[in-house]
């Protein structure tokens, strides 16, 4: 049984703007990290009893959703055209959508029953982007859609990564439209220390609308020489909120529910977050705080941390996101990220944040770590080989065993698994 909880630190208001402003990418696109635990009271009285619902109940995730921004000041030159640019697919063929089929001869990966998971980004799309570029392709004309590959990172020579995108957009679209529509590649605003640096997206343009809405509703197409993630320009909001940890309960649907019940009853009890959502709704809507609160639901799984210790994480989705813009969106996440969940008999739960957070090299997703992508087991796949996950458990025991990477190191610690998977030692710091 959940506690009520209150949060005893206030936060300032801002006026509303008639239209969501650019944000900072270290605002957004970074907001895990900025989260601080906060120790909170609580009361018995959101919730007499846990109600157990079935599976089958449970909502999917649905589209993610980057931000578009307001137009910058300063843009590029507009370039010639060149001849004349876990929701889904919902009940679609493996071939077809929104009036497009792939053609005969293009090998892809069939869309599974319920289409495929959706990523859950952690960022804008526009992360790191070069500022000229950014105002570039906001004020680009007709229909346009994001594309990204597999583990994609930012490099300065695009070409190979370019060629493949354009090839595969060409297939798909078919001769009509492969001879004008147009592949735009990133400009970094600046080198970031990371593994795989954003930005991540390439533009596609001068297309008509009728394939930008197949491609931004295909998520993913997945060929022998390319897999390749497709993103509306304007997305819809993700529903990924945060991965949790140290409830004493297993890896099933009633605990799933048990977990829901706690998350939705502490957060209706704050009515410092519930009025931080309400101040900054795009369209004022009294309830639509608490409506969204009540889509939370929970999915759980586990992580190796050694040969024979596992741990059970949850992920908490919000079916029907609160219409905020995207960098309100990522605060209220983060709000989320930073509260504790106390129970009478399963403990405290807490979000697994900065180093700690989950994140998927291939996809880009947070809410699981690369070994367990669930595209790779899909039916079919045609994409990269399901990675090994032995590099993310012995990263997953690094972090709880408090040892967190910092910027400017060469390496994680020198420990390492031997072959047979045990681990040789903490290794020297």
């Amino acid at each position: 049984m959940p506690l009520q909880q209150t949060h005893s630190t206030q936060d300032g208001k801002r006026p509303r703007s008639a239209s969501p402003q650019p944000h900072s990418d270290a605002a957004a696109g970074e907001s895990q990290a900025a989260c601080h635990k906060r120790k909170i009271p609580c009361l018995t009285e959101h919730m007499a009893s846990t109600t157990f619902t079935p599976a089958s109940t449970q909502p999917p995730p649905v589209p993610l959703n980057p931000d578009s921004p307001s137009t910058p000041t300063t843009a590029l030159p507009p370039l010639p055209l060149d001849s004349s640019s876990y929701a889904a697919v919902a009940d679609t063929s493996p071939s077809s959508a929104s009036g497009h089929v792939f053609l005969p001869d293009l090998e892809v990966t069939p869309t599974p029953p319920g289409g495929f998971p959706v990523p859950q980004l952690g960022c804008s799309v526009w992360k790191n982007v070069n500022h000229m570029v950014r105002a570039s392709w906001t004020i680009k004309s007709g229909p346009k859609v994001w594309a990204r590959v597999w583990k994609a990172r930012y490099n300065d020579d695009h070409q190979p990564t370019l060629t493949k995108i354009q090839t595969l957009v060409e297939k798909i679209a078919g001769p009509g439209v492969a001879t004008t529509l147009r592949v735009s590649m990133p400009v970094a605003a600046e080198r970031l220390r990371e593994k795989l640096p954003p930005p991540w997206h390439y533009l596609i343009s001068n297309i008509p609308q009728s394939l930008a809405d197949f491609l931004g509703r295909q998520v993913v197409v997945s060929t022998p020489d390319v897999t390749c993630f497709f993103l509306p320009f304007d997305p819809p909001l993700q529903t990924y909120l945060c991965t949790l940890e140290n409830f004493a309960l297993p890896c099933t649907t009633q605990a799933n529910n048990v977990v829901a019940e706690v998350v939705k009853a502490t957060l209706l009890c704050d009515r410092e977050g519930i009025s931080f959502i309400e101040e900054r709704l795009e369209n004022p809507d009294t309830g639509a705080a608490e409506r969204a609160i009540k889509s939370i639901y929970a999915s759980s799984f586990t992580i190796a941390l050694s040969p024979t210790k596992k741990k059970t994480l949850w992920n908490v989705y919000c079916h029907s996101p609160p219409d905020l813009s995207l960098p309100d969106f990522f605060a209220w996440a983060c709000k989320v990220r930073s509260t504790e969940f106390i129970t009478e008999d399963y403990g405290r739960g807490t979000a697994r944040i900065g180093d700690k957070q989950l994140i998927c090299f291939g996809c880009k997703s947070l809410d699981h770590p690369t070994g367990l992508c669930p595209f790779t087991s899909l039916s079919g796949w045609l994409g990269p080989a399901p990675q090994s996950a032995t590099t993310d458990e012995r990263n997953m025991v690094e972090r709880d065993h408090g040892c967190p990477r910092k910027s400017g190191q060469r390496g994680i610690v020198r420990g390492h698994y031997h072959k047979g998977g045990s681990l040789r030692g903490q290794g020297r710091r």
